[in-house]
């Protein structure tokens, strides 16, 4: 039988020979596999999912298609994430509502999602995908937790592990490893595989903890974050 370590070690061997940017999904036999790299930590079943359509009961097919997302996902990106001995909460909710501002956006542990957003990008699931990582995240209150790591590590939840054959961003000497988004998320990818597979989540360990995560760069690369990104630049040319 296929174990789960043996495919952890085939996808790992794979990222070596990962795709060039631009380079088409089909041309990548391992993109599949990209997805199912984790550390193997217990897996932690998800909770309850439930769904709000009350402001826009025409999404509620979108809706049943991201309770489904989420709740095949929230096992998955619980063990890329340092979940160990942390206790889920006791449901998920989906909200749905037209008239806010972002396309979605999290509070504990209830998801708002805009319903123009979703009607005009119906195939817009890894965006559930990040904001269910800022779900399983949730940060205490009081911890060091630089608003752009956060958002990176989300981006990179979705872009590298959700949907790996999604465009990357062009990395220009303008941009900084606190950009946020999908530059920090590039630049933890670059460290993951050229560094330490285990830093995302010995990051997300220290921002759980309520301690200063930039200290980790150092800790678990043995280089630290300035020093990481002239590196990471030198490889984009």
């Amino acid at each position: 039988m296929f174990s789960f370590i043996h495919l952890a070690a085939v996808a790992l061997a794979a990222a070596s020979i990962a795709p060039a940017q631009g380079q088409t999904p089909a041309a990548n036999p391992f993109a599949d596999l990209d997805k199912y790299i984790y550390p193997l930590a217990p897996e932690i079943p998800c909770p309850p999912v439930t769904t709000d359509t009350t402001d826009a009961p025409e999404v509620q097919p979108w809706a049943d298609k991201a309770k489904a997302l989420v709740t095949e996902w929230f096992p998955k990106v619980c063990q890329l994430l340092a979940t160990e001995g942390w206790k889920p909460p006791k449901e998920v909710h989906l909200v749905f509502k037209r008239d806010i501002g972002p396309p979605a956006y999290t509070v504990g542990h209830t998801i708002t999602i805009k319903v123009p957003w979703i009607t005009a990008h119906p195939d817009d699931f890894g965006m559930v995908i990040h904001e269910l990582t800022h779900v399983i995240q949730n940060y205490p209150n009081g911890a060091d937790r630089p608003g752009w790591l956060v958002e990176g590590m989300a981006d990179y939840v979705r872009w590298w592990r959700y949907e790996p054959e999604g465009p990357h961003p062009k990395i220009t000497e303008r941009n900084k490893y606190t950009d946020s988004y999908r530059v920090t998320a590039e630049f933890l990818a670059w460290c993951q595989h050229h560094e330490n597979y285990h830093l995302v989540t010995e990051l997300d360990r220290a921002m759980r903890h309520g301690e200063d995560p930039m200290p980790v760069f150092q800790k678990v690369t043995g280089k630290d974050v300035d020093a990481l990104w002239s590196e990471f630049e030198a490889a984009q040319k």
